[in-house]
């Protein structure tokens, strides 16, 4: 709460001053007097599983436009019972409730990402697993209820693609695939053109990547046969690649790769490949860490016995989670940067209709995608939230100082959301200068703010009842 010396404080102020200074200044002072209050700790953050979101054997991805929009999707699944087949889903809500907007029974969908609400695209393992559809590379241009295939690449044709990664609305990244072969693929202006490249002299899989902008990435897979763990890096968009880490051990792939910070980041291994390969499980499986943005990695174990890793999602620098699949499928902590691991036993619920292993039990989590260091989902045999409180969306009004922004630091756009919807808003400079004004028309709204120069803005949001909240925004 407010103490009472503190709005005497600016009571005062307002008064000697406000023949002599705008409105907006006195909402900053407000806002630095409010920094001197105590802080009082809000509701215990952990994982909660969305109770309406589907459930299948395991969603291979999702992926989040913003923290209230999203898709999740699931590959075919001929040999499950009941019959899984390939599907995307959709939420609006921050994953409160989901809408079922695409059902294939061909593609094996695998990856998905968008780059707004419309422009889509989903990778297709093709020719493995239960599907014969030899197309590789999907696009959508309705938000996900239709889709085609993209046929406007150059180079080398892909097989299959693992993994897509939306670095701006305009430059998209696409690569695969599990089992060969490696191909890399993209464009810079919205999926009217791509090209695909052939990294057969780096790499045998590729599986996943992580780019910190357009021109700046990791890439893991494995190399060799029997595979070999692999990190790749560029610097030039992908016109030459450098090799980071190249495992000793044999029939060991890196799966997933998550950066909570620049120079911090962690790769999932996954070891046995038993799925195209017979060969004993290893006693001891292992994950990667960087602390140098990428350049080099140090190899630590995970567990010491069989754990068959797969997704690989940290909210920070230190708390973090590795998830399985089939009987391994228990979703592990670590809370000391992975010094130690443990399971997490508040994480998710287990389907055994769905899942695939001896005991038909487990989380089969695939995927984390990160906003801050505050809220994370997790998509595995259904749709897990990570956050404070409940993960429902209640149905009443939004106070003004609910809102939050996304991303922050940004490029071209600034979304909105949790503000009250017919709120009025205004973007300054911290001179004051106001640069935008508008009406939240929306739950999500966004600012185009590609024209303004790079540095720091205030986002001002007045309620239907006068009150003010405002958020610092930084344009990159």
């Amino acid at each position: 709460m407010i103490n009472a010396n503190s709005i005497k404080a600016f009571q005062n102020w307002n008064v000697y001053n406000c023949s002599q200074t705008t409105h907006f200044m006195r909402i900053i002072i407000f806002i630095l007097l409010l920094f001197c209050l105590p802080v009082v700790s809000g509701a215990q953050t952990s994982w909660h599983t969305l109770t309406n979101a589907p459930h299948t054997y395991r969603h291979d991805d999702m992926y989040f436009l913003n923290p209230q929009k999203g898709w999740v999707i699931n590959p075919v699944y001929q040999n499950q019972t009941p019959t899984q087949f390939g599907q995307v889903w959709t939420t609006d809500d921050g994953g409160a409730t989901w809408t079922k907007i695409f059902d294939s029974s061909l593609s094996y969908i695998r990856c998905v990402g968008f780059a707004d609400a419309m422009h889509g695209w989903f990778g297709n393992l093709a020719e493995l697993g239960s599907t014969n559809d030899t197309n590789a590379f999907y696009q959508t241009s309705d938000g996900g209820h239709t889709w085609s295939v993209v046929t406007n690449i150059t180079g080398s044709k892909p097989v299959g693609i693992c993994g897509i990664s939306v670095v701006t609305d305009s430059v998209i990244y696409a690569y695969g695939r599990v089992d060969g072969p490696p191909r890399f693929m993209k464009t810079t202006d919205q999926g009217f053109s791509w090209t695909s490249v052939d990294l057969s002299s780096y790499a045998k899989y590729l599986i996943d990547a992580w780019f910190f902008d357009k021109d700046t990435g990791i890439v893991v897979g494995a190399i060799d046969s029997p595979s070999k763990a692999l990190v790749l890096s560029t610097f030039d968009g992908g016109a030459t690649w450098q090799t980071r880490f190249t495992s000793t051990t044999t029939f060991e792939t890196c799966w997933k790769v998550s950066f909570p910070s620049r120079n911090v980041g962690y790769a999932s291994i996954e070891s046995g490949l038993g799925q195209f390969i017979s060969v004993p499980a290893p006693d001891t499986t292992h994950f990667l860490k960087t602390t140098d943005g990428g350049l080099t990695w140090s190899k630590n174990i995970f567990s010491t016995t069989f754990y068959d890793q797969q997704g690989c999602g940290f909210i920070n620098d230190s708390v973090g989670w590795i998830g399985g699949d089939y009987d391994t499928a228990k979703t592990y902590k670590t809370m000391d940067g992975g010094s130690t691991w443990f399971a997490d036993t508040t994480f998710g619920v287990d389907v055994p209709l769905y899942n695939g292993g001896v005991n038909g039990l487990g989380y089969a989590i695939n995927r984390f995608r990160r906003f801050g260091d505050t809220l994370m989902y997790a998509a595995g045999n259904t749709v897990y939230k990570y956050g404070a409180g409940s993960a429902a969306i209640k149905n009443v009004p939004h106070l003004v100082d609910d809102f939050s922004v996304y991303p922050d630091p940004a490029t071209d756009k600034v979304f909105i959301f949790g503000a009250e919807i017919g709120a009025k808003f205004k973007v300054f400079t911290l001179s004051g200068k106001e640069m935008y004004s508008g009406k939240i028309a929306a739950t999500v709204q966004y600012i185009d703010i590609s024209g303004f120069a790079p540095g720091t803005y205030l986002l001002s949001v007045s309620g239907s009842k006068g009150e003010v909240s405002t958020k610092s925004v930084i344009k990159k």
